[in-house]
């Protein structure tokens, strides 16, 4: 069986690092129940697809760089940096810690804090923006 942890991974790979919007990739990772919580703000699943398009339409790089991942049952705890370019030449680098839950092969939840390390103000929002 696929541990949790390689299923989160492997969703950031698909889903979030993949600059072109692949609904099957989303719904084979994510539940239709799935909930995001950042910094303050909540997106249910339908959020979440279009927090990914309007992501994609705005960048040109995005990776992930985990630096902790932890799995407990169906909870994952990471802490990792995501580093981007925006279409515009803009950079910058997020920092963030999240908890995951996974039920039945999918994610179906996710708190996460972001902490925008460089780059410009008006790109703080890239973890939320829809």
């Amino acid at each position: 069986m696929e541990s949790n942890k390689a299923l989160i991974k492997e969703s950031f790979k698909a889903v979030v690092e993949n600059l072109a919007y692949n609904e099957a990739a989303v719904e084979k990772y994510f539940s239709k129940r799935y909930v995001q919580k950042v910094d303050g703000k909540e997106l249910d699943y339908q959020g979440f697809c279009q927090h990914m398009k309007v992501q994609k339409q705005a960048l040109k790089y995005l990776s992930t760089d985990f630096i902790t991942i932890v799995e407990e049952g169906g909870i994952v705890f990471t802490n990792h940096i995501v580093n981007m370019e925006t279409k515009e030449g803009r950079s910058a680098s997020i920092q963030v810690i999240a908890e995951f839950h996974v039920e039945e092969g999918k994610i179906i939840y996710c708190n996460e804090l972001t902490h925008l390390r460089s780059g410009d103000e008006q790109d703080r929002d890239l973890g939320s923006r829809h």
